[in-house]
């Protein structure tokens, strides 16, 4: 009888053993977090994102970027409509509770919301480097928070 318990036991903790080693190493491939370059705005992203320099005329914008990808965004008056990107498929989404449009072509995803508040919509833009990553830039997009 006690051999059988140091069984079983040995066998519980070796199984909770691999059970957090494998969750261990699902966090380190999902490194993400949460920027808020304004207390207007928050999102989260891979952490590897670092911003560059941008000048910024009467809006929140910025630019972040790794060597996979270059995100812009902007929120202000003067957002982007993307009309540039007259090939793109189009896709109708609500993000924090704005309706808004993902335009998808070729390596690009954009996000377009004419109306956070007043006369404020927002823009966002990712260029990947490599092919298209649909599922992570809806995943950016889906995570983004407004304050106004």
């Amino acid at each position: 009888m006690r051999l059988s318990k140091s069984v079983l036991f040995t066998a519980l903790l070796s199984l909770l053993f691999i059970s957090s080693a494998n969750s261990h190493s699902t966090k380190q491939v999902d490194n993400w977090l949460e920027f808020c370059p304004n207390i207007q705005l928050c999102f989260d992203g891979p952490t590897s994102l670092q911003p560059t320099d941008v000048q910024m005329i009467d809006s929140l914008a910025g630019q972040l970027e790794n060597e996979h990808l270059t995100l812009y965004y902007d929120l202000g008056l003067y957002s982007s409509k993307f009309t540039e990107l007259t090939s793109a498929v189009k896709k109708p989404v609500v993000v924090n509770g704005h309706k808004g449009t993902i335009l998808i072509v070729k390596n690009k995803m954009a996000l377009t919301i004419p109306h956070v508040s007043d006369n404020v919509r927002f823009s966002m833009l990712i260029e990947f480097k490599e092919s298209l990553q649909q599922e992570k830039g809806e995943r950016i997009f889906n995570s983004i928070k407004f304050n106004l």
